[in-house]
């Protein structure tokens, strides 16, 4: 009988025993961890890259401009107001409105009273934004870091800045006042620089949205024969310089790695309010968590390091991987918080770069058209206004359509199904069954 107790007793221990091993086991792994940790944001701390709150505030001042912060802020403050006029509600660009599609010089544009009267409210906002597009850029402004809880409030108003421009300058091209339109071209521009914040991928895709903006406008203008050969060297001058990519990959990293760990050391306050409510959320997080968490970004890191051909493919696969591997992990549970914003990037570089080069190569025609009096055969002969192969192709460097039809001439590219190549056939630039007309397709007269 005693012996039988003895028995009943050791096994009794085995689980104390088990448990006892397996909390060895992970403070053992977690002092590990703790220490690699420590000495990977001393190296960050070495290096100047931020990881938390105060040191991305620090990051994000040192870097910028504080000359043309009162001047950007009162243009923003005018801006917001400028919503409040009545007509704002109903206009095209900077309202619900629509441009005609064949809007041209001279056609009817029942909204064109309205427009024109909204302008002349708003000409001191753009007069203001072209004196601030004299100072020091990107500029500065005073945001309250939180890590994902973190306000870019001045950076989502810039986009109504170029609102006014476009708008302006659709108007002046609509009345044919070709020096009007292109100070407003430029300043577009402008403020896309003045608020390009790269250490963040939301602003990235801001700054993605207003060129897209300035570059439809160009597009849309070179469809009214309006631009003489200075103007077309000037505009040619906002989008000769190529998209990089690496670059703007690994900037806005440097910033999404200082919001996730700003969050993490926040819990749950550093937290969107519905992962916050989530008692899982009040946890603590290990430092093997945080470990694993700085090695996936530095994965998403290495992307952009072997260049950018494939760029996007190798993200994809990245995240893929990262999926199979921590979906059902703590690391990336927390991960959720980062990885749309790094799959939305990918997604939207190599047509972010087309667009640009598509503009390139529509203002090279019309160049090379008042150089030798006729529209060039090919997008080859475009090496004669200074342009190569690349600039007439596509992010995955197929060629750029081109058609010559009656007075006019077409550029397009429209991505296929699987995200890929030149659309075989192309679309009427009026042809408003397709919304990527815009963009993608342009018509120069």
């Amino acid at each position: 009988m005693k012996r039988r107790l003895r028995w009943i007793g050791l096994i009794s221990l085995l689980p104390i025993g088990v448990l006892a091993i397996f909390l060895a086991f992970m403070v053992t792994q977690e002092t590990t961890a703790s220490s690699a940790l420590n000495r990977k944001l001393e190296s960050m701390r070495q290096a100047g890259e931020p990881f938390d709150n105060d040191s991305m505030a620090l990051y994000f001042e040192k870097h910028l401009h504080k000359e043309g912060t009162d001047a950007w802020s009162e243009v923003l403050a005018l801006s917001k107001a400028s919503l409040d006029i009545s007509s704002a509600n109903e206009l095209p660009i900077v309202g619900p409105g629509q441009i005609p599609w064949e809007l041209r010089p001279g056609s009817t544009w029942p909204d064109e009273p309205r427009v024109a009267e909204y302008m002349e409210t708003v000409r001191p906002i753009i007069k203001r934004i072209q004196l601030a597009s004299e100072l020091p850029k990107p500029v500065w402004m005073p945001l309250r870091f939180g890590g994902y809880l973190t306000l870019f409030e001045p950076l989502q108003d810039s986009r109504m800045l170029t609102g006014i421009l476009e708008l302006d300058a659709v108007h002046a091209t609509y009345h044919k006042q070709a020096e009007r339109a292109i100070q407003d071209i430029v300043a577009m521009r402008s403020v896309a620089d003045a608020f390009d914040w790269p250490w963040f991928l939301v602003a990235e895709y801001t700054s993605m949205a207003m060129l897209g903006r300035q570059w439809t406008t160009i597009n849309r203008s070179l469809d009214y024969d309006l631009w003489n050969d200075e103007q077309l060297v000037i505009l040619s001058a906002q989008v000769d310089k190529p998209f990089d990519i690496a670059k703007s990959w690994n900037d806005g990293l440097t910033g999404e790695i200082a919001m996730l760990c700003a969050s993490l050391d926040n819990l749950p306050e550093g937290l969107p309010r519905e992962m916050a409510a989530n008692p899982f959320y009040r946890l603590p997080v290990m430092p093997s968590t945080r470990l694993e968490i700085l090695r996936v970004v530095r994965e998403f890191q290495d992307c952009a390091d072997q260049g950018e051909k494939g760029f996007a493919e190798r993200v994809k696969a990245v995240f893929a991987s990262q999926m199979a591997r921590n979906r059902l992990s703590v690391a990336g549970i927390y991960l959720s918080l980062f990885l749309p914003s790094v799959d939305q990037f990918a997604r939207s570089s190599d047509s972010h770069e087309t667009a640009r080069r598509l503009t390139l190569t529509s203002l090279a025609v019309k160049r090379f058209q008042r150089k030798n009096n006729r529209w060039p055969k090919n997008l080859g002969e475009l090496t004669d206004v200074g342009l190569v192969k690349s600039d007439w192709s596509t992010a995955k460097m197929d060629s750029l359509g081109y058609e010559i039809e009656d007075d006019r001439v077409f550029v397009w590219s429209f991505a296929s199904a699987n995200g890929s190549g030149v659309s075989e056939t192309r679309h009427v630039w009026a042809d408003e069954k397709d919304d990527r007309i815009l963009r993608y397709c342009v018509s120069i007269r």
